[in-house]
């Protein structure tokens, strides 16, 4: 499914911009996906490596004991629930993620919406307005997009896997992120994620890495000015940096009245950790999404 965002327009102002969202997403590196990648691979998808999902029971065909013998850790699917406070958003002609060590720059930038509040979104079949753009984008080739969000993410979701014996078994998030026992069904449990490192000491920087349907992206860690945090502590927001349509830049032009955005996390926005002892899931954490642009 996807999210969109739409930048209504006349030639001389972006006027308008909508979100609206048909099911989950979610920009957020959990430390789960975040050292998933410490060998810059991009992570399995869910439907490639746990067997046939079955249309009838959601259910992938292979069991736990099949998902160890296959040595699957890590898969990436789709959650129930991702809510997030979205602060900025914009596009840009250069990267803006630069310099050693790294820092954000808008310099050749431009902001499409901004709020100081925070807008919160449950992109779970909600529907939200964004503040705004001032200016309509001036005209050009745009190779990268940001999103500004806080660095707290509220998620839920849960996996059907063959339970060996003609049945299923169901695993769900709890409170604190990690799965319950395996059982023929269960009841998901909202739970919180607050990413304040990409790594295990301090790590304020990720990426660039692909994304695992498809794109590249890479992040920052920053207080509330958006200026690279420099301790865990000082951590407020992350700034997803993604290469336009992966890698197909976004060109604005006189005959161009707006855009819309879809950010997709079908198989992409939730990360399953798998116990490497029995194949069950373990961990339930954030995944990115990817952004496609589209002018008319």
């Amino acid at each position: 499914m996807t999210t969109s965002i739409h930048f209504s327009s006349n030639l001389k102002k972006f006027l308008k911009i909508s979100k609206n969202i048909s099911l989950t997403l979610g920009f957020a590196l959990s430390s789960v996906f975040a050292s998933s990648l410490k060998a810059e691979e991009t992570p399995d998808l869910c439907k490639d490596v746990l067997g046939t999902l079955d249309a009838g029971t959601g259910a992938y065909s292979k069991t736990a004991a099949q998902i160890l013998t296959s040595n699957v850790t890590f898969c990436s699917a789709t959650p129930d629930r991702f809510q997030l406070d979205i602060h900025e958003m914009g596009l840009c002609t250069e990267n803006p993620i630069i310099g050693t060590p790294k820092t954000f720059s808008k310099d050749n930038c431009v902001v499409s919406m901004t709020s100081t509040d925070g807008v919160t979104a449950d992109l779970a079949g909600t529907t939200v307005d964004l503040p705004s753009a001032v200016t309509r984008p001036a005209n050009g080739t745009y190779t990268y997009a940001y999103i500004v969000i806080k660095n707290t993410f509220g998620l839920r979701g849960s996996l059907k896997i063959n339970d060996g014996g003609g049945g299923v078994h169901q695993y769900c998030s709890t409170s604190d992120g990690s799965s319950t026992e395996p059982a023929a069904s269960c009841t998901p449990e909202n739970h919180t994620e607050t990413l304040s490192t990409f790594g295990d000491t301090y790590t304020p920087d990720f990426g660039p890495a692909e994304l695992p349907t498809g794109g590249e992206v890479s992040a920052i860690l920053t207080n509330s000015s958006l200026v690279r945090a420099g301790e865990e502590g000082g951590v407020e927001r992350l700034i997803g940096v993604f290469a336009t349509n992966a890698g197909t830049p976004v060109v604005i032009n006189d005959s161009v009245n707006g855009l819309e955005c879809e950010l997709q996390i079908t198989d992409g926005g939730y990360g399953i950790q798998f116990s490497d002892a029995t194949g069950r899931p373990i961990d339930f954490g954030s995944m990115p999404f990817k952004p496609v642009f589209t002018t008319f």
